[in-house]
Parts: C-alpha cells; sequence; structure tokens
C-alpha cells in the first residue's frame, strides 16, 4: 500500500507511507537505503567511533523490512528523496523506532521531528501504549529524541561495540515536548565534562547534575563503582589530561578530541556514557 500526503510546512515537503514491497516504486529501496547510509556515515557527534549499523544499510534491508510488514515513512524534499524512518510492531505492541534518517543536505530543518510525528500518529490509532527506541550516547543521539518527547528509562552497554545506550520511550498520544535528558544514576560514580576557557575540564566522583547545564558537555557513569575501579578510571584520566586544577582534571583540546570523553567504555567497560550534549560537536579550543 503506497499513501502520499503533503506536511503542513513553509517548504514542499512529501510524506508518503509504505506497508509492502509491491507498493513500492521500483527505485525507492535504493533512494533509502543511500540517505540512511550518508545519514548515519555523517551523523557521529565525535569522530572515530566504530562504524554506525545504519551507515551500511542497502536496498534489500529497505526491501526486508518492507517484505515483513514494517512500516515506512519517506519524506521527499523537491522532489529528491530526504529523509525516512521504519517502524516495528513488538509482540508487547509497543512500536519501536527504527532507521530514522535525514540527508546531511537538509539536517536541523525539523524533518527528523515530522517524520516521528507521522509514527507516532500511526501508532497512536492503532492502540500503541508506547512507542520505544535504543540509542547510541557517544553518538549524540539521545539528547534530539529528549527534545521530541522521549525519556531515558535504562542505560546498558552495548553488546556489539563498545559504546553506551539507552532504552527510551514515549506516549504516542502525548504532545512532543522536552522530556528528561538521562534516568537517575542510583549507586554509582559519575564523571562530568565540562566546556573551559581554551579547553576541557572533567570532574570525578560528583553527584550527577539534575538536569544538563549550559558549560556541560557530558556525563559518564559507573554503576556499582568500587574504590579500586574508581581508581583505575582516575589513573587514565588523569594521565591524558594536561594538568590538574581546584576544578578537576584539564585539558587543552575540545572534548570530542579526548579520548576518554569519546569511548569511555575503553577506559572501562562498565563505564557508560550517560548523556551527551549536542555542543561537543561544535566546541573548538578558543585562541588563548
Amino acid at each position: 500500500m503506497l499513501t502520499t500526503e503533503k506536511a503542513a510546512t513553509a517548504v514542499d515537503i512529501q510524506i508518503r507511507f509504505l506497508d509492502s514491497v509491491p507498493g513500492a516504486p521500483e527505485d525507492l529501496c535504493e533512494r533509502v537505503a543511500a540517505v540512511t547510509s550518508a545519514a548515519y556515515a555523517a551523523g557521529d557527534l565525535v569522530p572515530g567511533l566504530p562504524v554506525a549499523d545504519g551507515a551500511r544499510e542497502r536496498a534489500g534491508d529497505v526491501r526486508e523490512d518492507l517484505a515483513a510488514g514494517r512500516g515506512l515513512w519517506v519524506a521527499s524534499l523537491g522532489g529528491e528523496t530526504a529523509g525516512s524512518v521504519r517502524a516495528v510492531v513488538r509482540p508487547d505492541g509497543d512500536w519501536e523506532v527504527r532507521r530514522l534518517a535525514v540527508s546531511p543536505r537538509v539536517r536541523h530543518a525539523g524533518l527528523g521531528r515530522l517524520l516521528l510525528r507521522r509514527l507516532e500518529a500511526a501508532a497512536a490509532a492503532a492502540g500503541a501504549r508506547q512507542v520505544v527506541l535504543d540509542a547510541v550516547v557517544e553518538r549524540g543521539n539521545p539528547a534530539f529524541y529528549a527534545r521530541v518527547g522521549f525519556r531515558t528509562v535504562r542505560h546498558f552497554g552495548a553488546a556489539d561495540k563498545p559504546l553506551s545506550e539507552v532504552h527510551m520511550v514515549r506516549d504516542p498520544r502525548a504532545p512532543q515536548e522536552p522530556g528528561a535528558p538521562y534516568a537517575p544514576g542510583g549507586d554509582g560514580w559519575a564523571v562530568s565534562w565540562w566546556a573551559g576557557p581554551c579547553g576541557t575540564r572533567c570532574r570525578t566522583g560528583e553527584p550527577l547534575p539534575a538536569a544538563p547545564e549550559e558549560a556541560l558537555l557530558g556525563i559518564d557513569f559507573l554503576p556499582g563503582a568500587t574504590a579500586s575501579q574508581r581508581a583505575a578510571v582516575e589513573g587514565v584520566l588523569a594521565s591524558a589530561a594536561d594538568r590538574r586544577t581546584a576544578d578537576g582534571l584539564f585539558f587543552a583540546r575540545p572534548a570530542a578530541q579526548i579520548a576518554a570523553f569519546a569511548q569511555p567504555r575503553l577506559i572501562h567497560t562498565s563505564l557508560l556514557a550517560w548523556w551527551r550534549s549536542p555542543a561537543a560537536r561544535a566546541a573548538r579550543t578558543p585562541r588563548p
């Protein structure tokens, strides 16, 4: 089946819905796969992370999802495919967001939010209690989903890569208002990263901030940390820092260039990236 509607925006965006291979135009799967792979290849918050699964998307993957009856929403801008999202209906009735992708050419224009609205409207109409997703913290994805109403309910280490993930949920009938950026940490030990003059500051052992602050670039968390684990992480951080100050460890470079910030699980497998600010992508070391 194929249905088409024009989005109510200032630009000519068309949103099409498909749920079967026969209803798809001949080259649509190729175009969706190309946009998806480009979006995931260019979407990381910091350089050097393991290749995202979506960056390897192929037309056959899109056809496989359609053949399984998974809904696909495709956005076109000026006649060109600009983004897409798929939905998986889980056995418990929740709808799972799969492969939300927006072309790097039109990122930050609200297209991702618009695609999610289409998916959520369909989920609500089908009686779904929740729309859910898993997002990689080090890639910076949870910050976007929190802004459109998803809340984090669980943090965990990815099984196939040294990265950290969060499970996020949202009631599809609720307005798309900002949700909680991260879940409380419980018993554990936090590392926080802050933008500062001429570089980045790192503080350890402080409680998790109640909410992100302007200069806060990221938080890591070691659940149930023992004294030896804390000492091991402290030692790695101190050896990589340029100096220790009264305000913590100082790194004379942007956070995006600090290996411990980029992939904290490489320091300790249980040290989870808890939250990352989009500002970490743009942070640059000011000239002294």
